[in-house]
């Protein structure tokens, strides 16, 4: 039975391939013979949808195709629904990162006309990607608001379709979260109206997610085989490569869970083909991973080691997407919980809306007492922690100051000995007289590396946003004009900067006449020192 129903999809999917060509060679003439631009770039997406089931690389050539020709041509509608097609295609294999660029794309124009039908799908598919990369909480958001924009349209095909899309997303979520009667729940939600409707594609997902659910939570392995040979039929007859892919590889799980190796092997091997030839990444993924299980099940331990190397190669092709510590799971999976809770909270309060309006309403009086207390008590607070601060300041400038003192100091003590030392080397046996130069060095090289340092590390300290709003208003300063602008507004004496900077008081006086041309208070009453304090 199990060899005729891939003999079936082969012959099928044969039979398929044939079709899409005649259909792609039909587009393509409709393209060429199109009078307007409207009409072309509509062309390429259908293009690029049929080529969807088969190859995405073609695919997202003629769905870019499109976009850059609707783009050229400002038409912003079919750039949207360019982009949207686009991002379809990158989910699919599995570049959530191009997949999101392109969906906010075609998010800012349905944003701005207000379309209902364009925002239910960004809503969803950018949901389904946000479940991709474990952030449940977002995506749970974005379900339920594509579900809350459902509410309001007038039902249709396609509100079903995007309904059924909706409720097997959230079901993933519940399922991902433990929360098996809840996904199993929107799984047949989803899975009636597809049927009721005929829509193949979402029927075929919604009993694949089935079959997953009894297979890997409930342990229902009869009910778990009964969905996914179901679901494997509907995508067969759909055609759709990367569905029957992931069927695949659910059913190679569901033989590998019950000891029929050899199935196992077979099922996830037909998924690697498809998902190869339709550039499916996170198939791929799936399927080497769970050949790797399979083949050290079969005690083929060097074939499983090639499996899973491959599966840790195309896993670290997208792992900046998929990046995730524990804590952020921890987290996330809180932020689940605590949603759910407000859910059914709200729905508690509209059965006893009047029990929970009297109650409000003296909880908000207490709130009114309470917040009078606390902004009282924050209001002293704030003075308080003012008072420490200009406190606080106040000693760190006392530290400066100090600082500074100690500096001009402990160089002016440098420089006295070294020149105490040069005045006594003539009178040095040879001898003994590099043992003096060395230390004269040693000496005016401890002057240079401490000083500077010390000073701006404690001069930031207390005047954090000085050096910011300078290179703000004055870019072009050098870092020697910086320091000497550093000095002046701790108002140090051209004597005090020459000691710590190591020059003579003359070099110090025309650096800082320089410095007055160069901050444009030349020929004005403006004093250095003072405007360099207002900065």
């Amino acid at each position: 039975m199990r060899l005729l129903i891939v003999s079936g999809f082969l012959l099928f999917s044969f039979t398929l391939s044939a079709q899409n060509q005649i259909k792609v060679d039909s587009l393509i003439q409709a393209y060429e013979g199109a009078e307007s631009v409207p009409e072309r770039i509509e062309t390429l997406i259908e293009i690029s949808k049929l080529f969807q089931r088969e190859s995405y690389q073609k695919a997202i050539e003629y769905g870019q195709e499109a976009y850059n020709l609707a783009s050229a041509n400002n038409l912003n509608k079919y750039e949207a629904e360019a982009s949207r097609n686009i991002a379809v295609i990158y989910y699919a294999m599995g570049d959530y990162k191009s997949a999101t660029e392109n969906y906010l794309n075609a998010l800012k124009y349905y944003d701005l006309e207000q379309d209902t039908a364009g925002l239910v799908v960004i809503n969803n598919n950018l949901g389904a990607i946000y479940d991709r990369l474990q952030d449940y909480e977002n995506a749970l958001t974005y379900f339920f608001e594509a579900s809350d924009l459902l509410n309001r349209m007038q039902p249709d095909e396609q509100v079903s379709l995007r309904r059924a899309s909706v409720f097997n997303n959230i079901g993933n979520v519940y399922q991902t979260n433990g929360d098996i009667s809840s996904a199993a729940q929107y799984y047949e939600k989803a899975l009636s109206i597809a049927q009721e409707a005929g829509i193949g594609r979402v029927e075929g997902i919604a009993l694949n997610n089935l079959g997953k659910l009894y297979l890997v939570d409930i342990g229902d392995y009869d009910k778990a085989i009964e969905y996914l040979n179901k679901g494997l039929e509907v995508r067969i007859a759909e055609g759709d490569k990367a569905e029957i892919s992931k069927s695949y590889n659910v059913l190679s799980s569901y033989y590998l869970t019950v000891g029929e190796l050899e199935k196992a092997k077979e099922s996830v091997e037909t998924s690697i083909a498809l998902s190869q030839e339709i550039g499916s990444l996170e198939s791929q993924i799936y399927s080497y991973s769970t050949l790797s299980e399979i083949e050290r099940e079969m005690d083929n331990y060097k074939a499983a080691l090639d499996a899973f190397v491959r599966f840790k190669q195309l896993s670290d092709s997208v792992q900046s997407q998929n990046v995730s510590s524990e804590i952020t799971k921890l987290r996330l999976k809180y932020d689940f919980e605590k949603a759910k809770q407000a859910r059914e909270h709200e729905e508690k309060l509209s059965r006893d809306r009047y029990i929970a309006t009297i109650i409000i309403l003296g909880v908000c009086l207490l709130l009114a007492v309470l917040l009078a207390i606390i902004v009282r008590m924050r209001s002293r607070h704030v003075e308080l922690r003012r008072k420490n601060l200009v406190q606080d300041l106040e000693l760190k400038n006392k530290e400066l100051t100090t600082n500074v003192m100690y500096l001009i100091r402990k160089n002016e003590l440098i420089n006295d000995v070294a020149e105490r030392l040069l005045k006594i080397q003539p009178k040095i046996l040879p001898d003994n007289k590099k043992i003096i130069q060395s230390i004269i060095l040693d000496l005016q090289r401890e002057a240079d590396s401490d000083s500077w340092h010390e000073f701006e590390l404690r001069f930031n300290q207390v005047h954090t946003d000085f050096y910011n709003n300078l290179r703000k208003i004055h870019p072009d300063l050098s870092p020697a004009e910086e320091k000497l602008c550093a000095f002046l507004r701790l108002n140090m004496s051209s004597k005090e900067i020459a000691a710590i900077t190591q020059q003579s008081v003359k070099s110090v006086e025309v650096a800082r006449s320089r410095l007055r041309k160069k901050l444009n208070l030349t020929n004005t009453a403006s004093n250095l020192i003072t405007y360099l304090s207002s900065l």
